[in-house]
């Protein structure tokens, strides 16, 4: 159960009682462009077990916040770690090959 009312009043609605899970802290995040001249990429390697099927991706955006590039790469049976680690990879090798 999340820590909310809604979940709170459909349990008890079928008399049950549920425990609250320890609720993440969530931080509210702004994405901001680089300084003229700089490209910001953005990537991610989600993970959907561990190990599972995964993949990795990114994103490049230059101070305009005009997206000048992507990726996405599917990956199998990988632990999330090498899926962030092959991302990271993937960016420089994007990087190297469009300066």
């Amino acid at each position: 159960m999340r820590n909310c009312v809604d979940d709170l009043l459909i349990l008890l609605r079928f008399d049950l009682h549920g425990h609250p899970t320890r609720t993440p802290v969530i931080k509210n995040v702004i994405w901001s462009p680089p300084a003229p001249g700089w490209i910001k990429v953005n990537t991610d390697g989600p993970a959907f077990s561990s190990p599972g099927a995964e993949g990795c991706e990114g994103v490049f955006h230059n101070c305009r916040a005009f997206m000048k590039g992507c990726f996405v790469v599917p990956i199998s049976h990988v632990f999330a770690f090498k899926a962030e680690l092959l991302a990271a990879s993937m960016d420089i090798n994007f990087a190297l090959q469009n300066g």
